[in-house]
């Protein structure tokens, strides 16, 4: 946590040197991809819940701070806030045996959907190759706050397209290295891990270009 502070702080201190700055409104649409780890196999008879996860489509909202040197690079530093539906299947891989031995899968199963609302401090170095295009990659440092507090960091990478001096589309992919779908267990139920990742179009609108 300190390293990501600590890097987070030395791209920003950069950036104040730039010559240039401009700032603006950052909305965008997103779909996610849940990472989830393969957990140690399960023998039957076991009673072990295990969960599905289906990701919805989601957008955020934010707030983007560009920071202009003199060369093609570029630093983005972007304030988010997000939100998605999640729908989850809990289930017992094993749950009993009929008259032959034969053990039923998928028993005593339920659904459920949550809402997660995460919010995002990222920073991230791009490189202009023309005067309309560039990419990028970054790091973002993010805290769930919905359906638990949970904090992650992910490592992203981003290519853009400058429409026009007020208008700027994105595609960035993010993906997150902590576990956190642990944290959103019911109860110590077992199998119910892995990361966060998903694919987002923005649109960059901005407000003060000096």
């Amino acid at each position: 946590m300190k390293k990501v502070l600590f890097l987070l702080i030395s791209l920003i201190s950069i950036s104040v040197s730039a010559q240039k700055l401009e700032h603006g409104a950052l909305i965008g649409g997103s779909i996610g991809f849940p990472m989830q780890d393969k957990g140690e196999s399960v023998t039957p008879p076991s009673d072990n819940i295990s969960y599905n996860h289906d990701l919805k489509g989601g957008g955020l909202l934010g707030y983007r701070f560009r920071f202009l040197p003199v060369s093609k690079s570029f630093f983005d530093v972007d304030v988010t806030m997000g939100f998605q539906g999640m729908s989850t299947y809990k289930y017992s891989p094993y749950y009993e045996s009929d008259e032959n031995g034969n053990f039923a899968t998928g028993k005593d199963g339920r659904s459920f959907s949550e809402f997660i609302m995460p919010i995002s401090l990222s920073a991230s170095w791009n490189y202009k190759f023309t005067d309309k295009f560039h990419a990028g990659v970054g790091v973002a440092p993010t805290l769930y706050v919905q359906p638990q507090a949970v904090f992650d960091l992910a490592v992203l990478a981003k290519i853009g397209y400058r429409v026009s001096k007020y208008c700027e589309l994105g595609l960035t992919y993010q993906y997150g290295c902590l576990d956190v779908m642990k944290h959103f267990n019911e109860g110590p139920a077992l199998g119910r891990r892995g990361h966060f990742s998903d694919l987002m179009l923005s649109v960059y609108i901005p407000f003060v270009i000096k």
